[in-house]
């Protein structure tokens, strides 16, 4: 099973003036999904303003629409 990574916990973070090698040592993740999600936060325009009151999952489906999405193994009739 794939972990999620908690977008909003990482913005939280690098919003604290933490780096990135140090939010991945917190929340136990790579540096460079830290960027990354920094890169994709940019590329939307959201600050830590922005997504403060918005959930994970909410956050996670604007940043990663086509990931984890559920797909149903039945046939249509």
């Amino acid at each position: 099973m794939y972990k999620k990574t908690k977008p909003r916990s990482v913005m939280e973070l690098l919003n604290k003036n933490l780096s990135e090698r140090e939010v991945a040592a917190i929340l136990g993740c790579s540096r460079n999904t830290v960027s990354e999600i920094k890169e994709l936060c940019r590329q939307q325009g959201m600050t830590w303003d922005d997504i403060q009151d918005m959930t994970d999952d909410g956050l996670y489906d604007i940043l990663y629409p086509k990931k984890f999405k559920r797909t149903t193994n039945y046939v249509k009739s």
